[in-house]
């Protein structure tokens, strides 16, 4: 076979492929798939901005009622608790593809308030108990199904290739003809991975043309489309190895099976666990229990050094702020050993869990499109870091103004700390680059052997 009879052998393959009843139940599938993970997207994207919305509103709505009174003006009694009224908000930037990659995004609280009472512990109200296995591989979204439904729907296509044409005769008379090894590998892989990658692609490109138009959302769309095509075609090279080797058909797909679910299933979830064995977090009711013991002790220590409330409705409304002040100051100062402890303790396992996933790419392919997406554990880390450092600092700003003999008013207000959040990640350069590289060794591989290979 020439050289130039090798598109006819891509049209022939891609033509067979297309009448394929397996091809089209690879591909109906599919689309099933992609279709309810962007449904499920949607629904997520929607949900995170309705629910950033409403917060922003709520604070707002207050802040204009608070201004409002001052400007109106007020009994001196009143003006006295302005302090303790002040509620700024902390709202989580909306990660720009979270509809493509929920990633650990969607478990914790997107919005909080800052005030003189908020500790970092009490800085937001609602987060949720880390799933292990939804933060590894993600809710039934375009990630799941780069990860976990696109490499099955690869080796049902593919698991029989060489051994099916070896038995057949097919490969004997493609190699007689002078096609080559190489060409019918190529004209084999390319309408496959079309018929996967096609699909996963056009969605993304969907998400990117009818999506919101989110600060780095077009970054995010080349970079994670990056990763899934690179973690398709790592899965695409290990059916081309398994290929290579000397087994029947059946034995092509038991290997292949067993390899996604070793590294699909059984890798994240054991090195997880034995991470969390290892190095565990403090408990989360720690930080409970030393914070209340620090908040009996402080206001007994209060108590017990302060005389009676006056009579005087401002002198004893002055005596209450600083009272809360007081308390607040060190039920923080008692509980911030433990929660940068927890900080620290779970950077590390972060740090570890990074490092483990090099040997289990799928994990580290779900890490990357999270990271890509703006979803992943260091972006929701820096955020809440961000975070608690700004309510530090509100609270210190406010407990000034409350010692201060003059009440507050607007422009003490507009000069009160804004939250700003952290710089975005980085693009997930490094995970891209050992995906191509793993993918470019299996390959290499399978070449080798595939040239090795004399058909029976």
């Amino acid at each position: 076979m020439s050289v130039a009879a090798q598109p006819s052998l891509l049209a022939l393959e891609s033509r067979f492929l297309w009448r394929s009843r397996l091809a089209l139940a690879v591909l109906a599938v599919l689309v099933a798939a992609i279709g309810l993970a962007l449904a499920n997207g949607r629904a997520l994207l929607a949900a995170q901005q309705a629910s950033r919305a409403a917060a922003t509103a709520e604070l707002a709505e207050a802040d204009t009622r608070l201004r409002a009174g001052i400007a109106k003006g007020m009994p001196l009694a009143d003006a006295v608790m302005l302090p303790i009224r002040v509620r700024l908000p902390v709202i989580a930037p909306l990660p720009p593809l979270i509809d493509a990659s929920a990633g650990q995004a969607v478990l914790m609280a997107d919005a909080g308030a800052a005030s003189l009472r908020t500790r970092a512990d009490t800085l937001f109200g609602r987060s949720s108990l880390e799933n292990p296995e939804l933060l590894m591989r993600g809710g039934l979204d375009l990630g799941f199904v780069v990860l976990v439904v696109a490499p099955l729907l690869l080796v049902a296509l593919g698991h029989g290739m060489i051994p099916a044409d070896r038995d057949s005769g097919a490969l004997r008379l493609v190699l007689a003809q002078g096609g080559g090894i190489g060409r019918l590998l190529l004209a084999r892989s390319l309408p496959r991975l079309a018929l996967v990658l096609g699909p996963v692609l056009l969605a993304l490109l969907w998400l990117g043309l009818s999506g919101p138009d989110l600060p780095g959302r077009a970054g995010a769309l080349l970079w994670w489309g990056l990763i899934a095509v690179a973690s398709l075609i790592l899965w695409w090279a290990l059916v081309l190895l398994v290929n290579s080797l000397r087994a029947s058909a059946d034995a092509a797909a038991l290997a292949l099976v067993a390899l996604w679910a070793l590294f699909t299933l059984v890798l994240p979830a054991l090195l997880t666990a034995l991470v969390s064995l290892a190095l565990p977090l403090p408990s989360r009711y720690a930080v409970i229990a030393q914070a209340r013991a620090a908040e009996v002790a402080a206001t007994a220590a209060w108590d017990n050094d302060h005389a009676e409330a006056s009579s005087d409705e401002v002198a004893s409304r002055r005596a209450a702020l600083a009272r809360t002040v007081e308390v607040t100051g060190k039920v923080a100062a008692a509980t911030a050993p433990i929660i940068a402890d927890h900080a620290r303790r779970r950077a590390g396992r972060q740090a570890i869990l990074d490092q483990l996933a090099l040997i289990a790419p799928p994990m580290l392919a779900a890490q990357a499109l999270a990271q890509a997406a703006g979803s992943d554990a260091g972006s929701v880390a820096a955020f809440q870091s961000a975070a608690s450092a700004h309510a530090g600092q509100v609270r210190a700003r406010l407990a000034a103004l409350a010692a201060r003999p003059a009440p507050m008013g607007s422009a003490d207000l507009d000069h009160l700390p804004r939250f700003t959040p952290p710089a975005p990640a980085a693009p997930p350069r490094a995970a891209l680059a050992w995906l191509l590289a793993l993918a470019g060794l299996a390959g290499l591989a399978a070449a080798r052997n595939l040239n090795r290979l004399q058909p029976d």
